[in-house]
């Protein structure tokens, strides 16, 4: 207890500490000034340069503010980094184009650069995050990379979340960019090669606004041309993981739970990019994660395993029609359950055919089979209800359906 209390205060203190935000123009575009909203780590001495996190907010390309990002900008800083959250140009379908946008994406990684030594900042180590829209300006500008005064417009490592990476057939974007280029010209996915940088996203599988399909097809075109891009998948969100999937563009719903795990999941890979020492946050798997691995040791037949992830006071409930009863209550009835269902039933196997979160709450539909002593195949279809918490099963709920 004293050692978690010890780490939420230093979380809370490394917060507090965070600067407010330094905001400085980084470049002029006619009459207008474009601004770079900044964020210092607490301050250490004598501390080497640090890596930078430059952050593009979304919003379709023709909304949004860099104060849509501050959270973000916020929550990298407490953990040690430069952040910079980026205002760029809007689409109007006027004048100003998402390639404007895309510009000034560019122009504020090199203006970062070039104030390195005043931001303390390590030029080599300047990671983008983009969210939504700000994801395909984050991604083109890794692979639009130019030089301008000797300064490289790439990040090295991207963090997108939600991202727009695959807008070839978006009618949007082709409305945005007036004529002035085709879809396929600014989508992340048509332009993979060799030698981008390492990139992170967030993505649910229900997405409608940045479809999860795009991300897919993003990550396997960079892995194929020899780069590392990976997915983090939660499983029945929507757009910014939101639970609410019936309207996905201008209301959310952002299930705090996946919302919490995608961030573990980018200070993980933060830090084994070195990034940073060590996630904030504690490492628990999500609640899906928790029941795919609970079902991948039911098929293992690993008892211990099964054991190691439920809770000491798990309590397993099988409902039929109106009768709720206990199957198994606690840890080791666990255990001594599963040894007899095995010695039983050696032949056992489950499969997940669909599952859906809810903040700790998972439902899955489930098939179990198996064979009888006299090699006869039986099957039995199932609904079952999860609560996990601290990456442990405290609670399931199992409604077995017909045979």
């Amino acid at each position: 207890m004293g050692l978690l209390f010890a780490l939420v205060a230093s979380v809370a203190l490394a917060q507090e500490s965070v600067s407010t935000p330094d905001i400085q123009v980084y470049k002029r575009a006619g009459m207008l000034e474009l601004k770079a909203h900044l964020f210092f780590p607490p301050k250490v001495a004598g501390a080497a340069a640090r890596p930078a996190m430059v952050l593009f907010h979304g919003g379709g390309w023709n909304a949004g503010a860099p104060e849509w990002v501050y959270a973000s900008a916020q929550r990298f800083a407490a953990l040690g980094m430069v952040t910079m959250a980026v205002q760029y140009r809007l689409s109007d379908e006027k004048t100003t184009t998402p390639l404007d946008a895309m510009e000034d994406a560019k122009d504020a990684i090199r203006w970062l650069r070039a104030h390195a030594k005043v931001f303390n900042v390590d030029a080599d180590r300047v990671a983008a995050y983009g969210v939504s829209a700000g994801g395909q300006l984050a991604a083109m500008a890794a692979v639009g990379d130019t030089l301008k005064d000797g300064l490289s417009s790439a990040p090295n490592a991207l963090v997108l979340y939600s991202p727009a990476v695959a807008v070839t057939g978006s009618g949007w974007m082709r409305k945005l960019l007036m004529g002035r280029a085709t879809p396929e010209q600014v989508s992340p996915d048509q332009s993979a090669r060799a030698g981008l940088p390492p990139v992170h996203i967030s993505q649910g599988s229900e997405d409608t606004t940045t479809p999860a399909f795009g991300a897919r097809i993003y990550c396997a075109r960079l892995r194929e041309a020899g780069n590392h891009c990976e997915v983090n998948g939660l499983s029945g969100l929507g757009h910014l993981l939101s639970r609410k999937l019936d309207e996905q563009e201008f209301t959310f719903d952002a299930d705090p739970v996946a919302r919490d795990h995608a961030y573990r999941a980018q200070e993980k890979f933060l830090a084994c990019l070195g990034y940073i020492a060590a996630p904030l946050t504690p490492a628990f798997d999500s609640p899906e994660t928790v029941v795919r691995a609970q079902v991948d040791a039911f098929n293992a037949r690993d008892v211990e395993a099964m054991a190691r992830y439920v809770a000491e006071d798990f309590v397993w409930y099988n409902v039929v029609a109106d009768k709720m009863e206990i199957e198994s209550k606690g840890r080791a009835a666990l255990r001594a359950g599963m040894e007899r269902y095995f010695r039983g039933n050696p032949t056992a196997r489950s499969e997940i055919h669909m599952v859906a979160t809810n903040g700790n709450f998972v439902f899955t539909r489930e098939r179990a089979t198996w064979k009888t002593k006299a090699g006869e195949e039986r099957s039995q279809n199932a609904f079952a209800i999860y609560e996990v918490s601290a990456g442990l099963i405290k609670r399931v709920w199992y409604y077995p359906a017909q045979k």
